[in-house]
């Protein structure tokens, strides 16, 4: 599979904090964690800010915020949860920032890198605007894979290979930690910032999926999210039964880092 479908981040930017939010006490603790690997009154730049879901703890917790998106609506939706106070937000290109080199104290990448057209540039840039000694700090939601909705994306992926042959999401995965220490980064083990726990059914995966609400569904044109759709329904309806109940399903929040 060698082409990589296009994201079109525009239309989930209303949608986007429904799926992507944290409740209130565990923003903090991510907030708080990433504020102290940062330091503090560290300047951070958040790569993809998009509705400024973990901008705004971070600055809570006592660094001074900075955020780049290219989507206009992502930013718009930032700009009303701040009201101005707390976050410099700016419409740009990760791969091609506008910043000087060495500007940074930390630079931040939650659930984007993944997202870029090229993400090994993304990290170039990411490397380039931080200060000697400056860290990179990549964090990532886990939900458990053999959850309702674990499974389910598993599923849809699964699906999309066989209705879309010879395409492929865009990724990064593994090979970010290698390509960092390329760059000169000692990349340090995993920590997980916050474990919570979150009912959901698999009707609701599903109706996040048709609302175009879960990221997993952002590239896929209509006539393919339908047709996937009525595959992982009939799947769903056989593994699971009633759709309507719910299940607990653990959650994380993960934080990687890499020392310039």
């Amino acid at each position: 599979m060698t082409d990589v479908l296009p994201i079109r981040f525009d239309a989930i930017a209303g949608a986007y904090d429904q799926v992507r939010g944290h409740p209130p006490e565990v923003a903090q603790q991510i907030g708080r964690a990433i504020a102290t690997i940062a330091g503090d009154q560290a300047l951070v730049l958040e790569l993809g800010v998009g509705t400024g879901r973990i901008a705004l703890p971070v600055a809570a917790a006592g660094c001074r915020v900075v955020g780049v998106d290219i989507s206009a609506d992502m930013l718009r939706v930032a700009r009303a949860k701040d009201g101005g106070d707390a976050l410099w937000l700016f419409q740009g290109d990760i791969e091609r920032l506008p910043f000087a080199d060495g500007v940074f104290d930390a630079t931040l990448a939650v659930h984007v890198l993944h997202l870029a057209r090229d993400w090994r540039s993304v990290l170039v840039e990411a490397m380039r605007v931080l200060r000697s000694g400056g860290v990179f700090i990549q964090g990532r939601d886990w939900r458990d894979p053999q959850s309702c909705v674990g499974r389910l994306r598993s599923k849809l992926r699964e699906t999309l290979i066989d209705l879309l042959p010879g395409s492929r999401p865009p990724g990064a995965g593994a090979a970010v930690g290698q390509a960092l220490a390329k760059l000169g980064a000692t990349v340090e083990p995993e920590v997980v910032a916050a474990v919570w726990v979150a009912p959901i059914s698999p009707a609701q995966v599903l109706e996040e999926m048709a609302s175009r609400s879960d990221a997993e569904t952002w590239v896929l044109d209509d006539v393919t999210l339908s047709a996937a759709l009525d595959r992982l329904r009939a799947w769903a309806a056989t593994v699971y039964g009633d759709l309507d109940r719910p299940e607990e399903v653990e959650r994380r929040f993960v934080i990687q880092v890499a020392r310039r």
